[in-house]
């Protein structure tokens, strides 16, 4: 099956002039927490994830006793996110990406999700306009749909609090 089969289709999508806040507010209620960063003809140009926006307004020097010290660490990040307000996607941004074209098959598709690490690629067309992404649960559910020969029950959820 060709990754286009089971792509998904709706995604964040910002611009390179589009500042933190924008970017943080963008990916917030999105799965995965990604943002797609295109030009007018949807080239995509780059990839900001969730770990990007941290990884800026988190110091370098940043450990874990350093943050338990802080008795308020709410108010620590929300100033350090006043901090770079002003940074834009194109400074945040990943420029250097794996992607995947829709012709590819699904196996190549997870073969390549693991050996770079990512659980999302994006797929674009031979011009590198962004078409969608394709994520390993994509991936998994169209495996779990091609299961017909199975009951359902057998594999479904047990609730424990009953037991």
């Amino acid at each position: 099956m060709d990754v286009s089969e089971c792509m998904r289709t709706k995604l964040v999508l910002a611009k390179p002039d589009c500042d933190y806040k924008r970017l943080l507010c963008k990916i917030a209620d999105s799965v995965p927490r990604l943002a797609y960063v295109v030009d007018d003809n949807y080239k995509l140009l780059g990839i900001v994830s969730a770990v990007d926006l941290l990884k800026v307004i988190l110091p370098s020097y940043m450990s874990v006793g350093l943050a338990r010290s802080f008795s308020d660490g709410t108010e620590f990040l929300q100033k350090q996110v006043e901090r770079v307000k002003d940074k834009r996607a194109e400074d945040i941004m990943v420029k250097k990406f794996s992607f995947l074209h829709p012709h590819h098959q699904l196996l190549k598709a997870d073969a390549m999700i693991a050996e770079k690490g990512f659980n999302t690629l994006p797929v674009i067309d031979e011009k590198g306009k962004l078409l969608g992404e394709i994520t390993r649960l994509d991936i998994l559910v169209n495996l779990v749909n091609n299961c017909s020969d199975y009951n359902v029950d057998d594999a479904g959820l047990v609730d424990l609090s009953l037991l």
